[in-house]
């Protein structure tokens, strides 16, 4: 596995809950292929550092992505995604009334880059909201790519436990 994201807490414009008691999380992921499916730990993993103390920085890796540095912005136009809207209420007027509903996918904003906090930017169907965290997107300065220009995320339950999920076009 290789680190695909690396991110200090300290630079960013929000910290989500779920973050609050992390100094550096970092996101290694299969080098060879998706790890669709598998639990955390087989094909990927995500470490959480209470303290930067201490660490020493990995040496260089032999593989195709481009280490890029993120600088972080604070988004506060993100909106959720249809079916993860219906989820926090009903929608049902927004389908009888066709300028609501274009004001719906016009006017609010849905970012599909690395993220984190927010809402989930969905492809194909609902993301869900539950213990989202953040998102990683295909990032061309990276030359990394989800299958088909797609969006991985990233979810941590109260009791800790990492998943993650994958929409692609």
């Amino acid at each position: 596995m290789f680190p695909l994201l690396q991110v200090r807490i300290d630079e960013l414009p929000y910290v989500p809950e779920q973050l609050r008691h992390v100094s550096l999380l970092v996101l290694f992921h299969n080098l060879r292929s998706h790890p669709f499916d598998l639990p955390h730990g087989e094909g990927w993993l995500i470490r959480e550092y209470t303290t930067t103390d201490n660490l020493v920085p990995l040496p260089d890796l032999n593989h195709p992505y481009k280490p890029f540095p993120i600088r972080w912005s604070r988004i506060d136009d993100d909106a959720p995604g249809w079916e993860d809207a219906w989820s926090m209420l009903d929608l049902s007027a927004l389908n009888e009334d066709d300028a609501a509903s274009d004001a719906f996918f016009g006017n609010f904003n849905r970012y599909s880059n690395t993220k984190v906090g927010g809402y989930p930017k969905e492809i194909q169907h609902a993301v869900g909201l539950k213990d989202f965290v953040f998102q990683v997107g295909s990032e061309e300065k990276v030359n990394w790519m989800w299958a088909d220009n797609g969006i991985g995320y990233f979810f941590r339950s109260p009791t800790g436990e990492w998943r993650w999920s994958c929409q692609f076009y």
